[in-house]
């Protein structure tokens, strides 16, 4: 039989080719979670969700991303980083009418974003969206 180590970062055990883990590091299975599911995200997020998935939003995030490539926070503290998203500025839940304003828009890395959006739910009062 064709052994290989476990996939665990640093374990030495001997495992069958086809198995990922030795018994001791074998991840648990998780039950799918009812609020992660597709359907509950959407009707959380109902015409926000939407919008992000639309044809117009796509063309527009991806022609500001062409002509803004640099994420600006990141450029502000002299760092230059690809930017990976296309944010709004004031977001969507707080004014729904500028979602298509460029002026509302910025170039933003993954990890700019993610404290951006936590600044947001905070200085908002914004309940998150998973």
């Amino acid at each position: 039989m064709v052994m290989k180590f476990c996939n665990h970062a640093g374990c030495r055990t001997l495992v069958p080719f086809n198995v990922a883990y030795c018994a001791e590091h074998k991840p648990e299975h998780r039950a799918p979670n009812a609020y992660d599911s597709y359907q509950n995200r959407k009707a959380i997020g109902g015409k926000y969700f939407q919008f992000y998935k639309s044809k117009q939003w796509r063309k527009l995030s991806y022609s500001f991303r062409l002509r803004n490539p640099i994420c600006k926070r990141c450029k502000e503290r002299g760092l230059y980083v690809k930017a990976d998203i296309c944010d709004h500025i004031i977001p969507l839940r707080v004014d729904w009418n500028k979602r298509l304003d460029e002026t509302n828009l910025q170039s933003l890395c993954n990890s700019c974003h993610y404290s951006k959006s936590q600044e947001d739910i905070e200085r908002y009062s914004l309940p998150p969206l998973r």
